[in-house]
């Protein structure tokens, strides 16, 4: 098992496109030689348990079909199991799914031929691995591992609203513009105490942005200095912006040039908490997680990713 990877495959990803192009996947890792055995996710978050268990039985080379939220699922897999170290694992990627950021920073291509011929290589990034501890809807804290990035608040709240028809295996690229145009109307400044390692600073967010690579949301470069093996979180906070601000910087933002944007700030920390006077939605890598965000902190060189990332 050892020398087998291990597909998992999402069938709901990238509503359900997935589902579709896995007897083309299947024609493509076969005609390239690659021995495989594959399983399929039935739920949310069944990809945790899945890999925990395969592990176990002995597989040590894992390929995610999906899109970023499958990816995220079986790296919180890795990083929950206790049979072996998180980087024992090689992991890759072929995204179906419908944001794909991850793969962006990585240079992986969406082309199923390519991504197979870079898996086959084992050519490897020691990746890092965020951590999040959250409060739940019954108020205990719980921990979640990302491996993009996370957002609080306006970012999170686009989430939300797209959340229904994701659940639904019914997601499309447009859904997450319509999330965007709502929550531009409905998205507020919430005042916060944010602790950046020994840095405090007292603001409203509007959107805080945190991660290991450099895109998200479909595409967005909001991350631009984000390297994914420096053992640091990239940060880039957005505080007491109008809605109309905001509204005159989408051309900078949907034009890869968030740095130009002047109400945005730009960090590198370990470790953030938060200290929030009010509810505010979070999300991580593209899976909407609440409203209760507590704190981040950074797990250098967890696991072997395959990556073209140079």
């Amino acid at each position: 098992m050892e020398n087998k990877w291990l597909v998992i495959l999402n069938p709901s990803a990238g509503g359900s496109l997935a589902k579709k192009e896995w007897p083309l996947i299947k024609r493509e890792l076969e005609r390239q030689e690659l021995p495989f055995k594959k399983i399929e996710t039935q739920y949310p978050l069944h990809a945790i348990s899945l890999i925990s268990n395969m592990i176990k039985s002995g597989y040590r080379r894992v390929i995610a079909i999906g899109g970023d939220g499958t990816l995220h699922e079986i790296v919180n897999g890795i990083m929950r199991q206790k049979h072996i170290a998180p980087s024992e694992i090689i992991l890759g990627m072929i995204s179906v799914g419908t944001g794909n950021d991850w793969i962006k920073t990585h240079s992986i291509s969406t082309n199923y031929a390519e991504a197979i011929r870079l898996i086959k290589t084992e050519k490897v990034i020691h990746h890092d691995v965020g951590r999040v501890v959250y409060k739940n809807e019954q108020q205990m804290d719980e921990t979640r591992y990302f491996i993009n990035s996370i957002g609080i608040g306006f970012d999170a709240r686009v989430v939300k609203y797209i959340l229904p028809n994701k659940l639904k295996g019914k997601s499309k690229k447009s859904d997450y513009m319509k999330g965007l145009i709502k929550s531009l109307f409905s998205n507020n400044n919430i005042s916060s105490l944010i602790h950046l390692d020994d840095k405090k600073i007292e603001t409203k967010i509007y959107n805080l942005t945190i991660g290991l690579c450099q895109y998200k949301g479909g595409g967005f470069k909001l991350l631009p200095h984000a390297i994914p093996n420096d053992g640091l979180l990239d940060v880039t906070l957005a505080c007491k912006i109008s809605k109309c601000k905001l509204i005159l910087s989408l051309p900078k933002l949907f034009g890869g040039r968030v740095e130009k944007i002047k109400y945005f700030d730009f960090y590198q920390v370990q470790n953030i908490k938060l200290d929030i006077s009010a509810p505010i939605c979070f999300e991580a890598d593209g899976e909407y997680l609440g409203l209760h965000p507590l704190n981040v902190s950074i797990r250098p060189n967890q696991l072997q990713l395959i990556s073209a990332y140079r």
